[in-house]
């Protein structure tokens, strides 16, 4: 087996044990209106609706992100860490990645707001539900890999001089320059997507292009749909992947750095569903 296929059954083996991990975290907490639950679990929200709300009605979703309700289309879903699933008994599931783009979080404490309306099939009735969950989530691995049925998503642990563990934070990092112009704005400003042949981009296209990139005050976070042009197929022990490959460029108050970050998801059957 090659240094590539153990690479990707690392990553799918990491992927499995956060999975694993998720049900001694969860909270719950039952909302006042019928119907609706929220749940902490891992490093994940999830809100369920029972078939008596979710049958029969149209639902949009909406990222609660202060003042502003962001209407969560599929492919901003993909971009921004969330996902929905129902099963055949008409029950419904959203999750939101609690690194997710409309997540208020301070250290290891996440607060999810989400706003539900279900309209009629006349669509002359409208119900809407807020649901806010606070979640918290202390047990990071350096390096996180979700594989959620709409997207991919990997974190790395920010590496700081005074952090405990700063040697092996910093594996895999390279320092690129001095400190930046302090007129420039910190966090992920460039991308080198490998698939396998790099193709940078700036922020901002990355963005256009439907990755999700961001960092938290702790972790740098980068996100793809599945079967883009910066994802590529492989095949690891029998199992078909899906693998993500890229390079931030990321300021930070010290200086700039290279983080490279990657994760290999199953796809079809064999994709993970929690």
């Amino acid at each position: 087996m090659g240094l590539l296929d153990n690479i990707l059954l690392w990553n799918m083996m990491a992927a499995l044990i956060l999975l694993g991990q998720t049900m001694p975290n969860m909270k719950l907490n039952l909302q006042s209106s019928s119907g609706l639950r929220a749940d902490c679990v891992g490093n994940l929200m999830r809100l369920s609706l029972d078939k008596a709300l979710a049958v029969g009605n149209q639902l949009e979703v909406e990222a609660i992100n202060c003042t502003q309700h962001i209407l969560i289309t599929p492919s901003l879903a993909a971009q921004c860490g969330y996902s929905m699933e129902s099963d055949p008994w008409g029950n419904t599931r959203i999750y939101t990645s609690l690194l997710g783009c409309y997540v208020n979080n301070k250290e290891d404490t996440f607060n999810v707001g989400l706003r539900l309306r279900m309209y009629s099939k006349s669509q002359s009735t409208v119900i809407s539900h807020n649901v806010t969950q606070t979640c918290s989530y202390t047990r990071w691995a350096s390096r996180e890999i979700l594989c959620d049925r709409n997207y991919m998503e990997v974190s790395n642990r920010l590496a700081t001089p005074n952090a405990k563990g700063w040697t092996q934070d910093v594996k895999g990092h390279s320092k690129i320059s001095t400190i930046p112009d302090a007129s420039e704005a910190l966090g992920i400003w460039k991308v080198t997507i490998n698939t396998p042949q790099p193709v940078t981009m700036a922020l901002r296209e990355a963005q256009q292009a439907g990755y999700g990139a961001m960092a938290t005050s702790t972790r740098l976070v980068m996100r793809s749909p599945y079967n883009t042009a910066g994802t590529y197929s492989e095949d690891v022990a029998g199992v078909p992947m899906q693998v993500f490959k890229v390079s931030a460029y990321y300021k930070a108050k010290l200086g700039q750095s290279v983080v490279n970050l990657a994760a290999a998801c199953p796809t079809g059957e064999s994709r993970s569903n929690l």
